[in-house]
């Protein structure tokens, strides 16, 4: 009796997950919660995959096929399956089985905010009672099919919990994106214009809420909320009248901001280096980065993020415009080892990419192809980050119906990706003649892109 006790207690705790991947990206799946990965999952032959959950906790976990993610809602004793096809990712995930009513509905509502993207853009253009009238509606639509559901299929705490939150915080999302997006006036006016009770819902809001930390419409809201507060913040004691991200003064007051209000340590620490990490990737002011690394160390206690942005600051004092770029070892589709500076002989870009990242790799090359077509005054390189070989390389190229030309891999890529910050790998170099950089932070797909192109070639 007692072993047919505790076989049943086991089973409590258990729960299945399988599925189908057409098209996949790669022959492997991972499973994570949170930044914790939980299993790495290999496809069979089919393109199929099952995985057994043991000793868990419910709660929203994610897959990664290797190029995107979603996330779905287990409990003990629920056999979940799912088909997707990658072509169109979340439209096409399906789910069946045990706990498949729940997560349909929540990527549903998922795809039905995402619809809905264009519609409140739209109304955001109205003044401000209006706007409030329609999305009131929008949300309250939401919640009473909500309210119907769980009332008819007695739907999990849990579930509720999500629920109730992807459309409270994608509302408040939308109500704190207004002045950002509502093109009248100034958002230092229109901030002026809002009705008094335009933000009472943050009296409303959770920052410190352990359950929904790794939710997406929770943590999209908080990042945009604290860019909201802290321009208002900033508005009080500048003479600002619009939005500059790049401001030093409106990063500082944001950061401030985040360390009063959460007290959670890991959304805290998390938002912190959120902003601080896009503080650095986009502004063009290295001497702005120490006062913000300063403040930065100061609120954090994450070790790791803190080393992190000081090696990314130090890392762009190295990448200044105007200075040599490093002189890594780079080799070609022969195998053949250089100096990266041995092949910068004009005006140059460089771009790289990752092989886990097939659409970048696709439409950074067809951008490449036609910057050179319009600008033969410059070589174009394209670089992978991988650890790979020569051959390896170029089986991916051809895969892809791309050609080897000018195309390299670093000799060292971890030393590499440290040294010319390639996170994002969608990060371009402008070089001149004699290998100094003009901008390390291009963007090829900007059209901001070709006048720097231009500028350079009428120096």
């Amino acid at each position: 009796m007692s072993c047919k006790k505790d076989t049943s207690t086991s089973k409590e705790m258990t729960a299945f997950f399988g599925g189908e991947i057409i098209n996949p990206s790669s022959n492997y799946i991972i499973i994570y919660k949170s930044s914790d990965i939980i299993d790495t999952v290999y496809l069979d032959a089919n393109n199929r995959f099952k995985y057994t959950f043991t000793n868990f906790d419910s709660g929203l976990y994610h897959f990664y096929d290797g190029k995107e993610s979603q996330s779905f809602l287990i409990h003990p004793n629920d056999s979940i399956m799912i088909r997707v096809n990658t072509v169109e990712f979340d439209e096409s995930l399906t789910f069946n089985g045990i706990g498949e009513k729940e997560n349909t509905y929540l990527i549903d509502l998922f795809l039905e905010t995402e619809r809905q993207e264009q519609e409140v853009l739209k109304i955001s253009q109205l003044e401000p009672e209006a706007f409030e009238e329609q999305l009131s509606n929008i949300r309250q639509q939401k919640l009473e099919k909500l309210k119907q559901f769980t009332s008819k299929y007695n739907a999990s705490e849990l579930f509720t919990t999500f629920a109730k939150a992807n459309i409270d915080y994608n509302y408040y999302y939308s109500k704190e994106a207004y002045p950002f997006i509502n093109y009248s006036k100034s958002e230092h006016d229109i901030f002026n214009g809002l009705p008094d009770d335009f933000f009472d819902f943050r009296k409303d809001i959770d920052y410190n809420n352990e359950t929904l930390k790794d939710y997406r419409p929770y943590v999209s809201f908080l990042r945009f909320h604290f860019n909201n507060i802290a321009l208002q913040e900033h508005f009080k004691h500048s003479k600002d009248s619009t939005y500059d991200n790049q401001s030093l003064d409106y990063n500082l007051d944001k950061l401030t901001l985040i360390h009063q209000k959460v007290s959670d340590t890991f959304i805290k620490n998390r938002l912190l280096y959120y902003n601080m990490i896009k503080f650095i990737n986009a502004s063009k002011s290295v001497d702005d980065y120490d006062s913000l690394l300063t403040s930065f160390n100061e609120k954090s206690t994450n070790t790791e993020h803190k080393s992190k942005a000081s090696t990314l600051v130090n890392s762009y004092k190295r990448l200044k415009p105007g200075q040599v770029i490093p002189d890594l070892k780079v080799i070609d589709k022969n195998e053949k080892t250089y100096q990266l500076r041995q092949l910068i002989n004009k005006p140059t870009i460089i771009y790289f990419w990752d092989v886990k990242d097939r659409y970048h790799l696709k439409v950074s090359h067809d951008r490449a192809k036609e910057l050179q077509k319009k600008y033969p005054e410059f070589d174009i390189l394209a670089i992978s980050i991988n650890s790979i070989s020569s051959r390896e390389q170029a089986d991916v190229l051809q895969r892809n119906h791309l050609n080897l030309n000018n195309e390299y891999h670093f000799e060292n890529a971890e030393e590499a990706i440290e040294l010319l910050s390639l996170k994002p790998v969608n990060k371009v170099f402008i070089l001149d003649k004699h290998a100094r950089i003009v901008n390390p932070k291009a963007n090829m797909f900007d059209l901001t892109i070709e006048h720097e192109l231009l500028a350079l070639i009428n120096q």
